[in-house]
């Protein structure tokens, strides 16, 4: 299931090269720099809104990474999950993981990513710039090194199919690594049941299809959702994640306040185990390209039969 769509997920990992003080949560700090390397090589119009720009269609900083619109609406064809979490301080030799999840046709474009987080060693990081080198990217799934200390193995670079298995479960912990941010009616959600979150990866499936494959979901939402809605949710966590940044489109930081922790859900799991696992490597919700959105999945935790 959901075979129609290429995924590439490349483990990047840097070493700072000076003391001093980063934001807690670096996602937006790693895609701010991204992008400005991705679109520093050959935009021509660095001051033109992209989705003004009359050369966006064939443009790799609108096509590969920030996404003007399209039939599936504004999705970017990446998300970001950082490993490396909830650090401030940091010294000489520190370690800075992340993973970028590449979507579609842009899982192709690899060289794209690899040499911008080359670039990206040039600009440093942060408000302090904090110079960080290089030191490897790998196939995250495969677990193949694709890039170390200057030497590339590209035959490492092997985008697969989106493979989703149904698998029987009565019960699901679903845990959030980061922030997420679901609205209903520009609203966003505090509190999360089992079918929103069903409903919000169903539709950035549905998003991602349209946008970046040939291919047509042919499902039946209604349904789907009203047996969504029928899963008991046995037990919660939720906290505030009052969180900030600032965009250099608006000059200003942003608010973007999204919602942290856990929920348990029991019933007949089993039909939507196919989404959750795919939600796991896409993430849902806003702002995925920052790295929200992202959770792992526990099944049949009381039996002992789940991942603990």
């Amino acid at each position: 299931m959901f075979d129609h769509i290429k995924l590439l997920t490349l483990r990047v990992t840097y070493e700072a090269k000076r003391s001093g003080t980063l934001p807690r949560f670096l996602g937006t700090t790693i895609r701010g720099a991204l992008g400005h390397c991705i679109r520093g090589f050959d935009c021509p119009t660095p001051r033109m809104k992209c989705f003004v720009c009359p050369i966006a269609s064939r443009c790799d900083y609108a096509n590969r990474f920030n996404s003007v619109g399209n039939e599936g609406g504004a999705v970017n064809p990446f998300v970001i999950r950082m490993v490396t979490y909830n650090k401030t301080s940091w010294k000489v030799g520190d370690k800075l993981i992340f993973e970028i999840t590449l979507i579609g046709e842009t899982s192709d474009h690899a060289g794209l990513f690899l040499d911008a987080f080359q670039e990206m060693e040039k600009r440093g990081f942060g408000a302090e710039r904090i110079p960080f080198e290089l030191k490897e990217v790998s196939d995250a799934i495969r677990k193949k090194q694709i890039w170390k200390l200057g030497r590339m193995s590209l035959r490492h670079i092997q985008p697969s199919p989106l493979v989703c298995k149904e698998r029987e479960a009565h019960s699901v912990r679903i845990k959030f690594h980061s922030p997420v941010r679901v609205q209903v009616s520009k609203k966003v959600l505090y509190s999360l049941t089992f079918a929103d979150i069903i409903r919000s990866i169903s539709r950035r499936l549905a998003l991602l299809t349209q946008a970046y494959t040939d291919k047509q979901l042919n499902w039946n939402e209604e349904v789907m959702l009203s047996a969504a809605s029928d899963i008991q949710t046995e037990a919660q966590s939720w906290r505030l994640n009052d969180f900030k940044r600032y965009s250099m489109n608006h000059k200003d930081k942003l608010h973007i306040p999204g919602i942290e922790g856990w929920a348990r859900f029991s019933g007949n799991i089993t039909p939507f185990t196919p989404l959750l696992e795919a939600g796991e490597r896409i993430h849902f919700g806003k702002n995925t390209t920052h790295g929200f959105g992202s959770f792992s999945v526990f099944y049949n935790e009381e039996e002992g039969l789940g991942n603990v």
